[in-house]
């Protein structure tokens, strides 16, 4: 059970050769971008969230698929995770 960081759009393609059913991957900074698509390139059961302030930052809106978090919320989702990886 581990955690995926991604902040960037290119770093998708190196994370999800190793994303596994019981993994969880949220997206901030850039890679929020991915929002929109990111199930055609990951497994749908795989939980998905976005950092709500990037998101907001770059005028998009949160697919209704994926959760957004605050900050607070981002740290106990790492807490909750044995093993985070950032891409």
């Amino acid at each position: 059970m581990r955690l995926h960081i991604l902040n960037t759009p290119d770093s998708l393609s190196r994370c999800k050769a190793v994303v596994e059913n019981s993994d969880s991957l949220i997206l901030i900074e850039d890679a929020v971008v991915l929002s929109p698509s990111i199930f055609s390139d990951i497994d749908t059961g795989t939980p998905v969230y976005v950092l709500l302030d990037d998101i907001q930052r770059r005028g998009l809106k949160t697919p209704s698929n994926i959760k957004a978090l605050d900050y607070i919320q981002f740290v106990d989702l790492c807490a909750a995770h044995p093993q985070c990886l950032s891409w």
